[in-house]
């Protein structure tokens, strides 16, 4: 089998851990599959910069398209209505074509947060980028990076609560599914 390339064989260079992901959703049996229709979707809704900067891949991007893919596959097992005909059981799909509007309506979201830090202070932007996109923590950063932990965490603090008051409003739409006010 022939090696990835590209901007998307770099994200999938962490397929294990994106399989991981899924598990801990309580997926086991189609984790893979999960994680393969997350490829497609990336790569057909999303682009390299979203999901790559510097070299790394953003953890956060990742997992939310999992969730999000995990979700669409677990509310379409809840929509199998089991009608009895003649003392057999066939099964009826309801067909929903909101997974595709949920995807777009979720990258939108992304892509308007991505664009409102982008006018951050470079400091505040990196700071923030560097703690979503790797697996290090506020400690782990502070070490790597020689900054005081109290200045990381204050300054991630008012980045999350700057991003709350500008996007729950967004949010909440599309939790609650109402993907054209988005």
């Amino acid at each position: 089998m022939d090696k990835p390339t590209g901007w998307l064989g770099i994200v999938a260079k962490r397929h294990k851990e994106w399989i991981n992901i899924v598990k801990s959703f309580g997926e086991y049996e189609l984790a893979e599959d999960i994680v393969q229709e997350a490829y497609l979707t990336i790569y057909k809704y999303a682009n390299e910069d979203k999901i790559i900067r510097n070299g790394i891949v953003s953890r956060g991007y990742m997992y939310f398209t999992l969730r999000s893919l995990y979700y669409q596959y677990y509310n379409s097992k809840r929509n199998i209505i089991k009608l009895s005909i003649d003392d057999e059981e066939y099964t009826y799909q309801i067909e929903d074509d909101s997974e595709m509007d949920e995807q777009i309506a979720f990258n939108k979201i992304c892509m308007l947060i991505d664009d409102h830090i982008d006018n951050w202070r470079w400091y505040e932007k990196k700071l923030f980028t560097l703690y979503r996109d790797s697996d290090l923590s506020i400690r782990g950063i502070a070490n790597e990076t020689n900054i005081s932990w109290v200045s990381i965490f204050n300054t991630l603090k008012h980045a999350k609560n700057e991003l709350k008051e500008n996007f729950s409003e967004t949010w909440e739409d599309y939790k609650n599914q109402d993907y054209d006010r988005i």
